[in-house]
């Protein structure tokens, strides 16, 4: 699960600096933003979304080092760690109650004026009845990889951070339902297309995913878009002490829909 959380986010940041179009070749010389992602996955204390900076943020999340993640844990955690994120920019929104809350998101970018990351990542392309699917394509984490590491000249060898055999496929009704849905906009008018596209193709359904509203229903907690904890430090240091974790509220008893 938290390869699954690695997965997703470097999707939505391919999308946020080298766009949708672009495709990984292999054994070409690849942009410099692309070489700065893979700089924030590498399996190192101080990369920013690294396996080790995952688990930790897991303490604040209940979750024993070595513990298995849910969905909603790596979504918690991904939203966290994007905090001390300066380049990326992110603004990671995790839906509570499988409700995604279009006034919310909006407060939130309103504060940090960032890229929106609304209940994960990657604003889907338009769906018509003609090319919906009862299969979905996927890509399997399990599959052991050599330890990379950056080189002397400050690249990394991404052979292994990229799909060497070829997605599988499976019926749709054969997924677990303990799933995170991830999507990106880059821009305003991205989520409002995808809130378009949502109330149009998915909120019709009789059995929905998740909703989506334009108000904070009245019944929940004021919502408080999150803060950077005030830290001297960056890297792996802002989270070596479990204590600086005590900032963060514990949201694991709710059902979300996001990374």
């Amino acid at each position: 699960m938290l390869r699954c959380g690695q997965m997703m986010l470097a999707q939505a940041l391919i999308c946020r600096h080298l766009g949708r179009d672009w495709n990984w070749e292999k054994q070409k010389e690849q942009p410099k933003e692309y070489q700065r992602i893979l700089q924030c996955f590498l399996d190192r204390k101080d990369c920013c979304y690294s396996i080790h900076q995952m688990a930790q943020m897991g303490v604040g999340e209940g979750k024993s080092i070595g513990e298995w993640f849910g969905p909603n844990t790596v979504a918690q955690v991904l939203k966290k760690l994007a905090l001390f994120d300066e380049w990326n920019s992110l603004a990671v929104y995790v839906s509570m109650d499988n409700t995604v809350v279009i006034e919310d998101i909006k407060k939130m970018c309103c504060v940090l004026p960032l890229s929106v990351e609304t209940a994960g990542k990657s604003t889907p392309d338009p769906l018509t009845a003609s090319n919906q699917s009862d299969e979905l394509i996927f890509l399997d984490p399990h599959t052991t990889q050599t330890f990379v590491d950056t080189e002397e000249n400050g690249t990394v060898d991404d052979q292994t951070f990229h799909c060497l055999q070829s997605p599988q496929r499976m019926n749709i009704l054969n997924l677990d339902p303990s799933v995170a849905l991830g999507f990106f906009c880059k821009e305003e008018k991205d989520f409002d297309n995808w809130c378009s596209l949502v109330q149009k193709e998915i909120l019709k359904e009789n059995l929905r995913m998740f909703e989506l509203v334009q108000k904070h229903p009245s019944h929940w907690p004021p919502f408080v878009p999150p803060a950077k904890p005030e830290v001297t430090t960056t890297g792996a240091e802002f989270i070596d002490s479990t204590e600086q974790l005590e900032d963060f509220d514990l949201e694991e008893d709710f059902e979300i829909l996001s990374v």
